[in-house]
């Protein structure tokens, strides 16, 4: 019997699984540029070392898939800004949509209340995401009306239509990392002894630029993630 007891004994590990749709939340600073959040995915894997019966460090190591996009329109053109002649007929437009990903670690410290069957834990920390890859998928098209632009002379360009279209894999535009600071909640329920189905609901708030490129605009990341886990106590 001694034994047997000393068999089931818990360790202060736990490893699990976890994934679920991410959604961001990007804003820009431009009021001419309007940004389009899109639903990616986050997956991966997650390490809990107990403290104590309430407290314990959480660290996790994820796959995130981040897309958003932005466009802009501009009717009419100027030769500089302070000319007093517009080109009504001549328009700048472009729309991008940008697909990131990144491995990202967040470390946490959680508290948790649990019952006999269930339970809740709550836990803030920072994390770091590293850019594995990043594409991008639109075009960029800017049109000189031949007769309306010709008061003014645009450099290295003759009147017409000029287009641009972008596929494939983005360099020095979206920033190599992202690092800021989370927040997260979620419930938890009892399988058996060892086992527990949890799902969560993650808040990330980036403190990094996210694009590199020093002519694009100033934008920070927040993104946000409801994920469904399966968590393991380790035993001896």
């Amino acid at each position: 019997m001694a034994n047997a007891q000393e068999s089931d004994r818990k360790l202060p590990w736990s490893l699990g699984v976890a994934a679920g749709p991410l959604f961001n939340q990007i804003q820009g600073t431009s009021t001419l540029t309007k940004y389009s959040n899109k639903t990616g995915y986050q997956a991966g894997l997650t390490i809990n070392y107990a403290l104590s019966s309430d407290f314990s460090i959480r660290a996790e190591l994820l796959s995130d898939y981040r897309i958003f996009g932005s466009e802009l329109f501009s009717q009419g053109l100027r030769e500089t800004d302070t000319s007093a002649y517009v080109c009504w007929s001549c328009y700048y437009d472009y729309s991008i949509m940008y697909y990131a990903h990144y491995l990202t670690l967040p470390v946490f410290f959680q508290y948790s209340q649990q019952g006999d069957v269930a339970g809740l834990n709550f836990r803030a920390g920072a994390y770091y995401s590293l850019l594995i890859g990043a594409y991008h998928d639109g075009y960029e098209e800017l049109f000189l009306d031949p007769v309306e632009s010709k008061p003014f002379g645009v450099i290295d360009l003759k009147p017409g239509l000029y287009r641009d279209v972008y596929t494939g894999s983005v360099l020095d535009v979206i920033n190599t990392y992202d690092a800021g600071l989370s927040l997260g909640m979620g419930g938890f329920y009892f399988l058996n002894k060892a086992t527990k189905i949890e799902m969560d609901i993650t808040l990330r708030m980036g403190l990094a630029k996210l694009f590199e490129n020093p002519l694009m605009p100033e934008i920070l990341q927040r993104h946000y993630a409801v994920r469904l886990g399966l968590i393991r106590q380790l035993r001896y």
